[in-house]
């Protein structure tokens, strides 16, 4: 009798410490995997923050999608120098960087290395917004943080920290609006069609020209971000109309549009310019240039970083923070990084066009201009968030 209730109790004692280690097993899963949320999840969730995330020690992993322009170099150069100073501090680790020539199946095969290599967060600059969806399933379900960068793209469970685009046309938009006092005829020289940021610029374009009526736009017409296909575009519009009184000219293409008038023999009228230190060294010695340099800064790279590391640190971003994807306004994963400097001559603060953005610094062009010194002309100007900024985003 004794020896049977003895092998009752170590029949029992056992059971009891199968289930121990099993619920011991289930606690540490669902530590590793508290950045991941389930396939079913609804289309508004993002990450859940880890009440007991690790301080340091990440691995980051970064798969850039393109790597064929002076702005893409510096995007990536920018975020090789913050992942440095992030690992000299011990924060991070290791870090890996790659690249592809704007080729899915190569992106979504370093992307597998990535994940085989046991990353902690995976950032990427997607080269398409939809093809990416089967790997980054993947990712989350080995807990995996997932953050996009640059260009956007809208997947539940990932967080979209990406440049403000909308900021980024709205302040140019409404800066020429506010030169032309509200009146005037315009042409317009628009990007890429069907490039998602041109999209966004074209759209707040016309929500600002919508609340000055005084202001016609004559003539829109695609520059696909080329100095060549804008000054051919910029051609025509001389031919084709004598008079008009401003430009409004998306980003690297205004000294193709200076290159048009100088061809003709005309000066240009108001228009909105260029953020390369060959532009703002241009705009610099022609005085009576009226124009504005906003940069898209490649130095978002280093700020997303850093709000990717903590989140890995279990950091809680702040109520109003997220806002709604671009490409999927029902999915509220974003975070809007917007320009970090507007550059005017006289770099006024509290011009109107300033309004909404706390974190973009008012600047002058001569300042703009000292910033450059010993770069490439066709470096940009950038800048990178500081830590307080950064921790701003956050509880």
């Amino acid at each position: 009798m004794r020896r049977t209730v003895f092998k009752v109790l170590a029949v029992i004692t056992a059971m009891v410490l199968v289930l121990s280690l099993a619920a011991c097993g289930s606690s540490s899963t669902g530590t590793s995997s508290s950045n991941s949320v389930s396939a079913a999840s609804s289309s508004s969730s993002t990450p859940a923050a880890s009440t007991t995330a690790k301080q340091s020690g990440f691995t980051i992993g970064f798969a850039n999608g393109y790597i064929g322009n002076t702005w893409r170099s510096q995007f990536v150069d920018d975020f090789q120098k913050a992942a440095q100073k992030y690992k000299d501090a011990g924060i991070i680790k290791d870090f890996q960087v790659v690249s592809c020539n704007a080729d899915v199946t190569q992106q979504l095969n370093q992307i597998n290395t990535l994940i085989s290599s046991g990353v902690d967060a995976l950032m990427i600059d997607p080269v398409s917004a939809t093809s990416l969806g089967p790997v980054i399933a993947k990712a989350k379900a080995q807990g995996i943080l997932v953050i996009i960068t640059n260009d956007p793209a809208a997947y539940d469970g990932t967080y979209a920290v990406i440049g403000n685009n909308d900021a980024f046309w709205r302040i140019q938009t409404t800066w020429m609006a506010e030169q032309l006092k509200g009146k005037g005829n315009i042409v317009e020289i628009t990007g890429l069609p069907g490039n998602t940021a041109d999209t966004l610029r074209v759209n707040a374009a016309k929500d600002v020209l919508s609340k000055y009526p005084g202001i016609k736009v004559l003539a829109s017409a695609p520059g696909k971000w080329s100095e060549t296909e804008a000054q051919s575009v910029m051609s025509t519009f001389i031919n084709t109309y004598k008079n008009f009184d401003g430009i409004l000219e998306q980003d690297v293409m205004a000294e193709g549009v200076l290159r048009a008038y100088e061809t003709a023999g005309k000066k240009p009228p108001v228009m909105t310019g260029d953020y390369t230190f060959g532009f703002l060294n241009k705009w610099a010695q022609t005085p009576d240039l009226n124009t504005i340099g906003v940069p898209y800064a490649p130095g978002m790279s280093a700020d997303v970083l850093g709000i990717t590391i903590r989140l890995l640190q279990g950091k809680q971003l702040k109520d109003g923070v997220m806002q709604a994807n671009p490409l999927n306004p029902s999915l509220k994963n974003a975070i809007m990084l917007d320009p970090p400097y507007v550059v005017t001559k006289d770099g006024d603060p509290n011009a109107v066009w300033m309004k909404g953005y706390s974190l973009t610094k008012a600047i002058k062009l001569d300042d703009a201009a000292k910033l450059g010194q010993g770069q490439p002309s066709t470096a940009a100007l950038d800048a990178t968030l500081t830590d307080d900024q950064l921790n701003s985003f956050f509880k």
